[in-house]
Parts: structure tokens; C-alpha cells; sequence
């Protein structure tokens, strides 16, 4: 598509389809993107038919999108999605310093039953930083659920009921409701959790200065290379001076840093992925971020759209195939 014009006080953008696209020309000739932030006027535009599509709409709880494929002129679709959704841990803050400390929480969150009962199931349950379709793909410690191991962990680290905040960002139903979840099982196991809700770019601001203990994040892993391991977890990569990402549980273990750098210039991919394979069972095994799952790319659209075919990564190249039928 080509850029026609841009209303901003509709908040809109015009396209044009643009027939000499390397890869075929689109299906439809014309598309308008629209950005509606506020839940509540999306819902609305997609009833009234102001809107035909909303792709991945973030902003929407699990369960409004669920309801919204009951409706007579909408429908409701779910792909698998390759991002992931977290939860960071601080490592240089006690007593998140404690690596058992680590490891109870990570058997303290019933992952499926939040996504049986709050995200509607639509995700599936990770246990890694990567895609499963990542040729890198291994799932490390799974940590399954188990109250009782996680209390036996924190007791052998001799956690004596230090308080641990958990930040996220507002303007997010499902992080609030998922936070909430999280917050209440680890009281649970014995973990005293308070939830701190603060502006978008307070945290992110936050979480750069080591000004945390636990946070909520989402990984995109479009494209399924396990290059990214080396920003999130290796020394040189905790934010400072002259670094802005990525390691924010500011995790360091100088054998990680040595597998992962012997991995990135490995050219054997049988070689690299034995080495990425111990990288991510050491990181899994000091647990310096939680994997919870990788959240499906939901799509409501009007019934007239056909064709709607979205990659693991959610992105918006498959409008150049959508159909409109009358």
C-alpha cells in the first residue's frame, strides 16, 4: 500500500493498494487505519461497522473479545502467536538476589489456570524466552505448578516474609486482572507481593534504572532467532551508563556470557543450538525472568472479511490477501 493522506484529528490514514508490489498486488484497493485507544469506542466502532478489523487488539480483555464473536455481524479468530509474555525479576534487589527465592516463584503461578480462566485460552503456556518454532526451541525447567515446592524454596532460602513489589503498566485490563492472579498466588505460598500500577513511561523509565523488583514485559520473538538471548541475559547488556537494554533483571552468570558468545559466532547450527541448549537450561535453572506464555493473535472482523491468514508474530502483512465480499 502507498500513502493517499493522514486526518489527525480523525486519528486516520488512507492507503492505496499499490499494484507493482514485488510480491503481487493487494487483494482490496483501499484501507484506512484508524486508531482508537479507548476499549469501550473500539467495541463501538466494530458493532456500528465504523470499523471492519481490529488485528491483535491489545486493548481489549480476553473475555470482551471473546463476546464480541457472539455478535451477528462479527467474528472472532485465533492463531498461534510467537511473542511472549513475562514476568521480569530483579536479581540485584533482595530478596529477589536469592535464586531459590527465583525458583518459588516460578512453581508458585498456576499459568494454566489463568489462561483457562482469565485470558479465555486464548494463549498457550511457555517455558521458554523463544518461540517453539525457533530452531533454538529447548524448554529448560519448566517449573510446573507446585505450591508445596515453592514453599519448600523459600524456606531453604530462609525468606523471612520480605515485602516484593510487582510494577505494571495501567491502561491494560488483562495485565491488571493477570497481575492480580500472580499477586494472590504467590501470597499464597507465603510471598508477601504488593501490586504497584504506574504510567507506561514510568516504568519502562523504571525498569532501565534497576528501580523494580518484579515486573510484567512482553518479548516480541517474530523472528525466532536466538540472537536476542545475548541482550537479555548477558552482562553487557545490564542497562548502565552507554547501555540502554537489555538485561533488566540485571542477571549475570560469566558462564552464560560464554556460552551465548560462543553460540552467536558458532556457524555450525547443530553446534549452536547444543550451546544455546545449555545457555537457556542455566538461565531457566537461575530464573532471572518467568516465562508465562505467548499470547494468540486474536482478530475480530466483520463477516464480509475473508481470508485473514496472520503469522506467529502478529504483524500486519497479511491485509495484502484479505478478500471484502458485499
Amino acid at each position: 500500500f502507498k500513502f493517499v493522506s493522514f486526518n489527525q484529528s480523525q486519528n486516520t490514514v488512507d492507503l492505496q493498494g499499490f499494484p507493482e508490489y514485488w510480491d503481487g498486488a493487494p487483494k482490496i484497493g483501499k484501507l484506512r487505519v484508524k486508531t482508537v485507544t479507548d476499549a469501550s469506542a473500539l467495541q463501538a466502532e466494530l458493532q456500528s461497522g465504523g470499523v471492519d478489523m481490529a488485528p491483535v487488539p491489545s486493548n481489549l480483555p480476553p473475555d470482551s473479545i471473546k463476546q464480541m464473536g457472539t455478535l451477528p455481524n462479527l467474528k472472532v479468530e485465533q492463531f498461534d502467536g510467537s511473542n511472549i509474555q513475562y514476568v521480569g525479576l530483579n536479581t540485584a534487589s533482595a530478596p529477589l538476589d536469592r535464586v531459590k527465592v527465583r525458583q518459588a516463584i516460578g512453581y508458585a503461578i498456576d499459568r494454566e489456570k489463568i489462561i483457562k480462566e482469565l485470558l479465555s485460552d486464548q494463549a498457550k503456556i511457555a517455558f521458554s524466552i523463544l518461540p517453539e518454532a525457533s530452531w533454538a526451541y529447548t524448554p529448560g525447567n519448566t517449573y510446573k505448578y507446585d505450591p508445596a515446592k515453592a514453599k519448600q524454596l523459600l524456606k531453604e532460602a530462609e525468606y523471612k516474609n520480605e515485602p516484593i513489589t510487582l510494577k505494571f503498566s495501567s491502561g491494560n485490563a488483562a495485565y491488571s486482572s493477570y497481575a492480580q492472579a500472580i499477586q494472590n498466588m504467590l501470597v499464597e505460598v507465603g510471598i508477601n507481593v504488593q501490586i504497584e500500577t504506574l504510567d507506561p513511561n514510568i516504568v519502562r523509565d523504571n525498569l532501565a534504572k534497576g528501580q523494580f523488583q518484579m515486573s510484567t514485559g512482553q518479548w516480541v520473538g517474530g523472528n525466532q532467532d536466538p540472537l536476542f538471548l545475548k541482550d537479555l541475559f548477558t552482562t553487557g547488556k545490564i542497562p548502565g551508563e552507554g547501555v540502554s537494554c537489555c538485561n533488566r533483571s540485571r542477571y549475570s552468570n560469566p558462564e552464560v556470557d560464554t556460552i551465548l558468545n560462543q553460540a552467536i559466532n558458532e556457524t555450525d547450527r547443530a553446534k549452536a543450538k547444543e550451546l544455546y541448549t545449555r545457555a537457556w537450561t542455566l538461565i531457566s535453572l537461575d530464573l532471572p525472568l518467568v516465562p508465562l506464555w505467548y499470547p494468540a493473535n486474536m482478530i475480530i472482523a466483520n463477516k464480509r472479511i475473508g481470508n485473514i491468514k496472520i503469522n506467529p508474530s502478529g504483524d500486519w502483512g497479511f491485509i495484502k490477501d484479505i478478500t471484502v465480499s458485499n
